[in-house]
């Protein structure tokens, strides 16, 4: 049977499931009601069974027939279904997408594409990775990603990499909810160097940061400094002591707009550098990734552009 039955043998099984006469079923797939019969008969050779009774003008399915009908009609569904599926994959509506992000454009920009992303493209499977802008970039060249929202790293190059900047990333210094820095005068740097921190371990982009806002005013840093990467480990430990973190700017917002911290106001500039859309060169985009790019650059406001492989 497998190596005899045809798509068009299916074809009109699937038709006579549906309509009582032969020349109806073969009008339904377009052949004429010989060819249809000539069909009927190769199927019922192939089986060697007789599969249908003729009244009149009426084809009715015995047991066989009724068993063979079912299996075609589930045939043509999963040939329909992979047929959807291989047009959305081809044309951006399906496929898969792994994007890595640091924790700005996590709570910006990213979020609200994805959420576009569900009403245009639903059938689209999206994976976010987060981590530093050291760590998304391994993970883009190892091909664990597809795309990196980011900053460049020492290990970025022209060559096999294109990078798109977004802006810079601001920063918050925050404590817990009734902080008593929270609505004081802003602090300056002298003032932030006596406080108790908890902060990205070194290594970081942030933490490169924070250490440099007192260096270049000539001042050690803080004596009392909680290192950790975790972010559930920095807000639990703000909510039990006054210690102070940094945060990115629109991750502090969105915590404190849930009474998880305070946004402290201090005087020092809290533009940290910039990041932005990395892509490897050497891999092609799919059109999955395309049609994540193309709603991110309309929620960013920037136009984005394939890089050259």
């Amino acid at each position: 049977m497998q190596r005899r039955i045809k798509l068009q043998h299916l074809r009109l099984l699937a038709a006579l499931g549906m309509f009582p006469t032969l020349h109806r079923a073969a009008e339904e797939i377009g052949i004429s009601q010989p060819a249809a019969s000539k069909l009927i008969a190769d199927l019922e050779d192939v089986v060697q069974y007789r599969l249908f009774e003729r009244k009149g003008r009426a084809f009715i399915p015995n047991g066989l027939g009724i068993v063979l009908i079912r299996r075609a009609q589930a045939m043509l569904r999963e040939l329909e279904q992979a047929s959807d599926e291989l047009n959305a994959l081809v044309d951006g509506r399906g496929g898969r997408v792994v994007i890595g992000a640091i924790d700005g454009p996590t709570v910006n920009f990213l979020a609200d594409t994805l959420a576009a992303m569900r009403v245009e493209f639903p059938f689209i499977d999206i994976e976010v990775e987060k981590g530093s802008s050291v760590r998304l970039f391994e993970m883009l060249v190892r091909g664990d990603v597809e795309v990196a929202l980011a900053r460049v790293t020492e290990e970025f190059n022209q060559r096999d990499f294109s990078y798109q900047e977004i802006g810079p990333e601001h920063f918050s210094v925050v404590g817990r909810i009734g902080h008593p820095l929270a609505h004081g005068t802003p602090l300056d740097t002298a003032q932030l160097q006596l406080q108790d921190w908890i902060i990205q371990k070194r290594g970081s982009t942030l933490r490169s940061w924070f250490d440099s806002l007192f260096h270049k005013e000539g001042l050690e840093l803080p004596v009392h400094i909680v290192n950790t990467n975790s972010l559930l480990m920095t807000l639990a430990y703000i909510d039990r002591t006054d210690a102070l973190s940094v945060l990115s700017g629109p991750v502090a917002r969105q915590q404190a707009s849930c009474g998880q911290l305070s946004i402290i106001p201090v005087m020092p500039d809290m533009s940290g550098t910039s990041y932005g859309l990395i892509l490897s060169r050497e891999r092609p985009i799919t059109p999955a990734l395309q049609s994540f790019l193309m709603l991110f650059g309309r929620v960013a406001g920037m136009k984005l552009q394939a890089p050259e492989l």
